[in-house]
């Protein structure tokens, strides 16, 4: 921060700053490669980290605040700064969805996919190391939407927002418990090899 007794005001200084035109530059080419690298890097990680929330939409969420909170609090950075960054997020996040839209490829890359978890009561575990999911944590996801069977589940989609989509059977046969305390000692807790 600034001292008080080194503080003077000027309009020109608060938007612009001391900087020259490079500047913008270098930030719309900042702007294009950390959201671009962010982007991968949420891809990569998984649908369990952006939860209900595209992996674009946290990037605006994270990058338009620190945009707002930086120019807001700290009087070195010039408010057109921020205004550019603001702006190349929202630009970015327009191109980015229409590009979703239209073409099929991109949408392959950008969204994740669903994958089928549960059909006819049983786990599928070929497509857990898709999304490298557990069964723990289907059983948990199961449980949050009132299961208490693993019979009850005619189909179990894992949906992009990392939450499960349930498809139950109309009158089903109760076995196959996963609540907790029905769960085989050595299912209740996943065991490390050593």
């Amino acid at each position: 921060m600034i001292e008080p007794n080194e503080y003077t005001f000027d309009l020109l200084k608060i938007l612009f700053g001391a900087y020259n035109l490079l500047i913008y530059v270098e930030i719309i080419i900042r702007v294009l490669i950390i959201l671009s690298y962010t982007m991968l890097i949420i891809n990569w990680i998984g649908k369990r980290v952006v939860g209900g929330l595209g992996s674009a939409d946290i990037l605006i969420v994270v990058g338009m605040g620190s945009a707002v909170g930086d120019s807001m609090f700290y009087p070195s950075i010039p408010l057109t700064v921020a205004v550019l960054v603001i702006t190349l997020i929202g630009a970015l996040q327009k191109v980015y969805v229409y590009l979703s839209i239209k073409s099929e490829s991109v949408r392959k890359k950008t969204h994740p996919k669903v994958i089928k978890l549960v059909e006819s009561g049983r786990l599928l575990y070929d497509n857990f190391s898709d999304d490298q999911i557990d069964k723990f944590e289907v059983y948990m996801l199961l449980r949050e939407s009132g299961i208490k069977y693993l019979s009850e589940v005619e189909h179990a989609y894992y949906e992009q927002s990392g939450k499960l989509s349930i498809y139950k059977y109309e009158n089903s046969v109760l076995e196959h418990s996963i609540l907790p305390e029905h769960l085989p000692n050595h299912e209740k807790f996943p065991h490390k090899s050593k």
